[in-house]
């Protein structure tokens, strides 16, 4: 859960070396690949992050390094993070990533969103895997969603491609047009006590935990994919006796952001252009 937004460092270039999930298949050497160690780090590092891993399509990406052995598929599948409070409790379990043939989501309830790829925007940032959000459902009541933010579409068709999905944003973030909507259709939902969050957490619409009955039922409507998320992906524990909503007024884009992932398989398909959902405990997924 991590967001860099600049690094200063050392690149190099070494062989990788992966285990192989096939008894077929020796394990797999993959020479030259580029990757850094960064001194001087601007974003939400913390003293327990280790490193990123770029799962960004650009040139030097770790996805791109790897497209001979992966040929754009990989799927990764979040665990419960617990809660945002200061006190970290390390999950019992870890997060797990596949790459290549064994990067598969299939299976009944498996929902299927196309990924759209946009030309570069204003600041130069073409990395970014956009989806198209129709609409939002709070409590039953559905919500359209039209985005105001200026970005170019590679199919020509200025609408399509209006949220990013990204693992490394923690929150999910919403315009301001639309959030005021989805926040007035939240609070006139649920029956608690509202409370402020602690000072060290900027989150707006918080709870009494134990005041509330029930959270409502949330839904994100993709294109061909309605995304029914459980309060553990929208809320979190951030005090003692306080839960907020861990989706938030957004900036310059929308995201929908990790905490939001959490207990789904995802899957990109970057060849074919589709990102799968798939509901699952991701403690037990291997």
């Amino acid at each position: 859960m991590v967001m860099v937004l600049n690094s200063t460092g050392d690149v190099a270039f070494e062989t990788f070396t992966f285990d192989s999930t096939s008894k077929k298949v020796d394990n797999i050497s993959i020479p030259h690949v580029i990757f850094g160690c960064g001194h001087n780090n601007d974003g939400t590092f913390s003293n327990r992050t280790a490193g990123i891993v770029g799962l960004a399509d650009t040139k030097i990406s770790f996805i791109n390094q790897l497209d001979k052995q992966i040929k754009g598929k990989f799927t990764y599948c979040l665990v419960p993070n617990g809660d945002l409070s200061l006190s970290y409790h390390p999950p019992i379990t870890t997060s797990k990533i596949n790459f290549g043939p064994k990067a598969v989501v299939s299976g009944p309830n498996v929902l299927t969103t196309p990924i759209i790829r946009k030309k570069p925007d204003i600041f130069g940032n073409d990395m970014f895997y956009f989806l198209n959000l129709e609409s939002v459902s709070v409590g039953g009541k559905k919500l359209e969603f039209k985005s105001s933010q200026l970005m170019n579409s590679s199919d020509a068709d200025e609408v399509l491609g209006n949220i990013i999905i990204d693992s490394g944003t923690t929150l999910t973030f919403l315009p301001e047009y639309f959030y005021d909507k989805f926040e007035l259709s939240l609070v006139e939902t649920i029956k608690g006590k509202r409370r402020k969050s602690p000072p060290y957490i900027d989150l707006p619409i918080c709870y009494e935990t134990k005041s509330v009955v029930e959270f409502p039922k949330i839904v994100f409507h993709f294109t061909d994919a309605d995304i029914e998320v459980l309060p553990m992906n929208t809320f979190s524990k951030v005090d003692e006796d306080v839960t907020c909503l861990t989706i938030v007024k957004g900036g310059r884009y929308s995201i929908y952001g990790n905490l939001a992932q959490m207990n789904f398989l995802i899957g990109y398909d970057l060849v074919n252009h589709k990102l799968s959902f798939l509901p699952t405990d991701c403690t037990k997924h291997e």
